[in-house]
């Protein structure tokens, strides 16, 4: 990680403030001409980038700026966070789906989908700490950065209160650690009242792209709700370059106080797509007491053909590592079924080759949904 002193618009900015979640929102780099003062662009990645912000616009923090390798294109973090022209390759795809979820099909009310029985998401704001540049979200229009108003809010808790059969409730987005403390207690407290809610998650990349977030504060305040119910974080890490001291004092003072954490990781082509990768990840996050969760096949979604692979390439990635690393180290390797089937889990139960590139899968309802992987894979 660059010392960011060494950076020049950055030499003089004071430790405090670094070290400031806040300022590290304010001063996330949006154009171009703020990225050439951080790295080295060449002319292409320059008109990538222009083209790319397009369809979505760049976010990236000063920390994730400081993990990048200075010259190198083919660095891991800045494949994550820097628009490229790929981004437009492939966006008038009809084999690839705008909204792979569905979403909106199960959003009963304004900001929560409920697609399972027994869970709902709450989408409190539709933007992120950063962008990172494969988001199956990319629908979400981000021209505005908004977060749900709290009479939107208590619509959203209606809901919750009248389907009892609900008792697990996840912050999603937009990741939801961009809100301020305030906001997040209101959120709590009220899912709180609900009886029948018994488990919150916090899904997040906070932790790797502005592990400043996670303060004294922040955690005491989690900690008013011990007694209620338990709070677990699932953390988006895709590669031990994303590591930093930060983070892993961030990680300490989660686990160190009882919040369970675990890791949720999508299999990326250039990324990740790599035993040794993936061993090297899970072995480390594992070591700081992360329970890797899910392993999430690239989603077949516009404008992300560059980061797809074949699901054969997955499954044998996952045979290669079985029993290769500690058991606690294998997550769950899941596909998001196309056009909402919701999650279908990779192995021999529920996903079956019928053709050529072509693939029946059940979901949890034991419907059955055909999947024709796309013919440039």
């Amino acid at each position: 990680m660059r010392n960011y002193q060494e950076i020049e618009i950055w030499k003089n900015v004071q430790s405090a403030d670094w070290n400031n979640w806040l300022w590290q929102e304010r001063n996330t780099i949006r154009t171009v001409e703020s990225l050439k003062k951080v790295i080295e662009l060449s002319e292409w990645e320059v008109n990538g980038i222009k083209e790319a912000c397009k369809y979505l616009k760049m976010r990236i923090t000063p920390h994730i700026a400081c993990l990048m390798d200075y010259n190198n294109p083919q660095d891991v973090i800045r494949k994550q966070f820097i628009p490229t022209i790929n981004e437009t390759l492939s966006e008038d795809d009809i084999d690839l789906f705008s909204d792979v979820n569905a979403d909106d099909r199960y959003a009963p009310v304004n900001g929560l989908v409920h697609r399972y029985p027994t869970k709902v998401l709450i989408f409190p704001t539709n933007y992120c700490g950063a962008y990172c540049r494969y988001c199956f979200r990319r629908k979400l229009n981000r021209d505005a950065e908004t977060s749900l108003k709290n009479d939107e809010l208590q619509n959203i808790f209606i809901y919750i209160r009248e389907n009892t059969q609900i008792n697990e409730v996840i912050l999603s987005g937009g990741d939801p650690l961009v809100l301020d403390d305030t906001k997040l207690e209101y959120i709590i407290s009220e899912l709180s009242k609900i009886p029948h809610v018994r488990f919150i998650r916090i899904h997040t990349k906070m932790i790797i792209t502005n592990p400043y977030r996670i303060t004294d504060e922040f955690v005491d305040l989690l900690s008013k709700f011990k007694s209620r119910f338990p709070i677990f974080f699932v953390i988006h890490f895709d590669t031990v370059e994303e590591f930093s001291p930060p983070m892993r004092i961030a990680i300490n003072k989660l686990v160190d106080n009882g919040f369970l954490c675990f890791a949720s990781c999508p299999l990326l082509k250039g990324i990740n797509d790599d035993e040794d990768k993936l061993k090297a990840l899970w072995t480390e996050l594992l070591y700081l007491r992360v329970k890797p969760y899910y392993l999430f096949h690239s989603d077949p979604v516009k404008g992300l053909k560059h980061f797809m692979l074949p699901l054969k390439r997955g499954v044998e990635i996952m045979r290669n590592l079985y029993d290769r690393i500690s058991g606690l180290s294998i997550p769950l390797y899941c596909f998001n079924i196309p056009d909402g089937g919701g999650h279908a889990l990779i192995d021999y139960n529920n996903i079956k080759e019928i053709g050529v590139n072509k693939y029946l899968f059940h979901n949890f309802e034991g419907k059955e949904y055909i999947y024709n992987e796309p013919d440039f894979l």
